[in-house]
C-alpha cells in the first residue's frame, strides 16, 4: 500500500520547509497532500511566497495519514498552536500509531507548548532549546519509541524530508532521492 503524508500549511509558515518536504517526498513516490488549516487555500508564507493548498482542513480532517508534517515559521507555528482542530488532529494521528514530524519553531511552539509528547526526545530551532524537556542537538532526530520526528530549520529541510523517506520507505529510497539531488560530498549520502 502506498504511503501517504499530510503537510499542513498555515499563513506565515516557512516556505522552504514546506516546499522542500513536499517535493522530496513526492520524488520518493509518497502520496503527499498539502492542506490549509483553514478554509483559505491561498497561503502567504513567512517570506511572502504564496502556496496554493490542494485541500482545506475540512476536506482532510477525517483521513488517516502515515505522517503528519508541520513546517515551521514563527507565525505559522503560532497558527498551528492556536488551532484546536490541528491539536486534535495531531493527537488522533499519534493515537493511531502514525508519525508526527515537525521542524523549526513548531516542535517548541506546538508540541512542547501543548505538552503533547512529554517523554519524546526532540530537536528544533536552536534558540527554542529551553522549551524542551528532552533536547537533542541533531539536525534531524527521530524518536522511534514515540514516533516523533523533528528538525532544526530551513537548512535542515532536506535532512528532514530524507529522514521521513527513510522511516517510511527505507534507506535505499532515501539514498536514491539524495543522489538525484546531487548532495555535496560530506553530507550524509543515506547509504547507512
Amino acid at each position: 500500500m502506498k504511503k501517504n503524508v499530510l503537510v499542513l500549511l498555515s499563513q506565515g509558515c516557512e516556505e522552504t520547509e514546506a516546499v522542500t518536504t513536499i517535493d522530496l517526498l513526492t520524488r520518493a513516490g509518497i502520496e503527499v497532500t498539502y492542506a490549509s488549516i483553514t478554509d483559505e487555500r491561498e497561503i502567504r508564507c513567512s517570506r511572502g511566497v504564496v502556496i496554493l493548498a490542494q485541500k482545506t482542513f475540512s476536506e482532510i480532517k477525517d483521513q488517516v495519514f502515515d505522517v503528519l508534517v508541520l513546517p515551521g515559521g514563527l507565525k505559522g507555528a503560532e497558527n498551528f498552536r492556536d488551532s484546536p482542530t490541528v491539536i486534535e488532529k495531531l493527537k488522533q494521528t499519534h493515537a493511531l500509531g502514525k508519525i508526527i514530524a515537525a521542524i523549526c519553531a513548531t516542535p517548541a511552539m506546538v508540541l512542547q507548548h501543548h505538552n503533547l509528547f512529554p517523554k519524546a526526545a526532540m530537536t528544533g530551532y536552536p534558540s527554542t532549546k529551553a522549551a524542551f524537556k528532552n533536547w537533542r542537538d541533531d539536525r534531524v532526530y527521530y524518536d522511534e519509541t514515540y514516533r516523533i520526528l523533528t528538525s532544526q530549520g530551513p537548512a535542515t529541510s532536506i535532512d528532514f524530508a530524507l529522514k521521513i523517506i527513510t522511516v517510511l520507505l527505507g534507506q535505499s529510497t532515501a539514498h536514491r532521492v539524495a543522489t538525484e539531488l546531487v548532495l555535496p560530498i560530506g553530507i550524509n549520502d543515506y547509504t547507512h
